[in-house]
């Protein structure tokens, strides 16, 4: 298996400017395997640069495992260009966050420390199956001769009964393993 690191960050926050201060997001992507992946919007098949999560209300969480701001994004791997992907071969897709798991099993993706509380990051795959922290994805099929889409999808987690109000980010690293 060829594993296929490339730093990405779901930025998900509800973030403020007032008259003299902002912020300036920076971010990259490093890769150490022969196959470029770009993190897409599946609805218009364009490049991301990161996954925009929305501004949410506490009182969309009234207990623990309630969700909200659900966002698809997907990975496009593309073949040629030293990219050689056999006929019928599969990958798999493991996410592991930045700032550790959370939840009761950590199965679910922490979110930046000092910001919101009581919530946490799930990813899921086209399936609706939720990918859990560290543990490798359903297997997608790839097509040898053209661009495949990995789907998934995004959303804040209640991990308490009290959500309370602040930043909401989330940094995840994730690995393709193709054969």
């Amino acid at each position: 298996m060829k594993p296929l690191v490339i730093a990405f960050a779901l930025a998900m926050a509800s973030q403020q400017a007032f008259a003299n201060s902002g912020s300036i997001n920076f971010f990259g992507q490093v890769s150490s395997g022969t196959c470029a992946i770009e993190i897409i919007d599946p609805s218009t098949g364009l490049p991301a640069s990161r996954i925009y999560m929305g501004t949410v209300h506490t009182a969309q969480f009234k207990q623990a495992d309630d969700e909200a701001a659900n966002r698809a994004f997907g990975l496009r791997l593309t073949p040629g260009g030293g990219c050689i992907l056999l006929p019928g071969a599969n990958a798999r897709v493991t996410f592991t966050g930045n700032y550790g798991g959370a939840g009761a099993s950590g199965t679910l993706y922490a979110l930046e420390p000092g910001g919101a509380t009581g919530l946490a990051l799930i990813i899921k795959d086209n399936t609706g199956t939720p990918v859990d922290n560290g543990i490798a994805s359903k297997q997608y099929p790839l097509y040898d001769t053209k661009p495949t889409d990995m789907l998934f999808s995004a959303a804040y987690k209640a991990i308490d009964r009290q959500v309370t109000a602040g930043f909401a980010n989330s940094d995840v690293q994730f690995r393709v393993d193709i054969p």
